[in-house]
């Protein structure tokens, strides 16, 4: 059996697109050995890594109310605080240390002052997921020793590097942000993250390259970066692309 590596970038309500991939993988008895993720993939990685299985983390998601842990603040340095998902990631997975997950897991987050991305793969779980979810304007930084990080997507939004320094024989990339056309009606909130996730779009085609087999669902490009209400939309096209790729390129007996 090859080693396994498994990356989940960011992209917001997107993001859940990564659970029908993980259900997809499972069915076909993918099991990843070491995880990376950023932003709303460090999520769905950390949950995976703690013992939760794909339909498990399907029904939590889709049965909390994720407006209640977005608190609204003046927009100094962000529209919204993310210490709520404290609570959240407390409640089901309580206050660990990263190196305690079942599996080998890298969060991606960014030294602002220093401008550096790092890989943790130990140190406060809650803390280094928050860090990686800060995503500049939407949410304010995440202070850790008195260093302001945010998100890793703006570096690298599909973490390969770690899972190339363990080794990994075969490199999954899972991605949810396929270029499509710009149709919300625009305020300053939503041309700001676009524009930022149009430039992200850049730090992945490197990592790209490196994949064994790359994920991105092109039905993504209907759901918007924050349209919560299309968040099991989004869990079924990520199943449902990752389940015919799957069966095309016959992965399943090569990994065996």
């Amino acid at each position: 059996m090859l080693n396994v590596g498994l990356a989940l970038s960011g992209g917001a309500v997107r993001g859940a697109s990564h659970i029908g991939v993980l259900k997809a993988l499972e069915e076909f008895d993918i099991k990843p050995n070491v995880i990376s993720g950023v932003s709303a993939g460090s999520i769905i990685a950390v949950f995976y890594s703690a013992g939760y299985s794909p339909d498990e983390m399907e029904k939590i998601l889709l049965n909390t109310d994720i407006k209640k842990y977005l608190k609204p603040k003046f927009p100094k340095v962000g529209f919204f605080s993310l210490e709520k998902l404290d609570i959240f990631l407390e409640r089901y997975i309580g206050k660990i240390d990263l190196k305690d997950l079942n599996k080998t897991t890298y969060i991606t987050v960014v030294n602002y002052p220093n401008g550096v991305v790092e890989y943790i793969k130990e140190g406060d779980l809650i803390t280094y997921v928050k860090a990686s979810c800060s995503l500049p304007v939407v949410f304010e930084p995440t202070y850790i020793n008195g260093i302001p990080y945010i998100d890793g997507g703006i570096m690298d939004n599909l973490p390969v590097e770690p899972l190339i320094k363990e080794k990994s024989d075969y490199i999954i990339g899972s991605e949810v942000n396929p270029l499509g056309r710009f149709s919300d009606k625009p305020n300053i909130l939503k041309v700001s993250v676009r524009s930022l996730f149009l430039a992200i779009r850049s730090n992945t085609e490197k990592s790209k390259k490196v994949c064994d087999l790359f994920i991105q669902p092109p039905e993504l490009t209907k759901i918007g970066l924050f349209s919560i209400k299309d968040l099991k939309k989004a869990i079924d096209i990520g199943y449902n692309y990752t389940k015919e790729l799957l069966k095309r390129e016959k992965i399943d007996k090569l990994l065996k």
